[in-house]
């Protein structure tokens, strides 16, 4: 059966979250590892993990695996009424120049963003914008299927 790796990955890192022990703020945290050794090995090569091969019944998360890991779980495991949507996180210059774009055309913007995944346009999940020489560069998740998603918003020909 073809599947995809990477959506396997995220659902076991999400999956360590869970069985996570010795947390160390800034260090990471030890989680149990009974899960497909091909996969654990996928993850410590991603940086997500120690090495997995060994004797111990547990193996390391890194502290971006640990980050990483409590992301995917918040976002696949947690209820409906408890998922909060965070505001985006815009540069001041990036602000002023959202803040031009008229309401309308920036529903619009937001409601058509180019997934690789899905290969539509999906609605953005906004999550920051920032100025890449004057272009707005607004980056997200899609609501459809949790991908990143980047849109990019050109300057008007002055």
């Amino acid at each position: 059966m073809n599947y995809d790796e990477d959506k396997i990955d995220d659902c076991t890192l999400a999956l360590l979250y869970l069985v996570t022990h010795e947390r160390h703020e800034g260090m990471g945290a030890r989680a149990w590892k009974g899960f497909d050794w091909d996969t654990l090995n996928r993850l410590h090569d991603k940086g997500y993990l120690s090495n997995p091969i060994g004797r111990a019944k547990s193996v390391g998360i890194t502290e971006e695996g640990f980050l990483k890991a409590k992301e995917l779980f918040e976002r696949y495991f947690a209820k409906e009424e408890e998922k909060t949507i965070p505001l985006p996180k815009f540069t001041p210059a990036a602000k002023k120049r959202w803040g031009q774009v008229p309401v309308w055309a920036r529903k619009e913007i937001v409601e058509a963003v180019w997934c690789t995944q899905c290969r539509i346009g999906v609605p953005l999940l906004l999550r920051e914008g920032k100025m890449i020489g004057r272009s707005l560069v607004l980056r997200g998740t899609c609501k459809k299927c949790g991908r990143e998603v980047a849109r990019v918003i050109e300057p008007a020909d002055e």
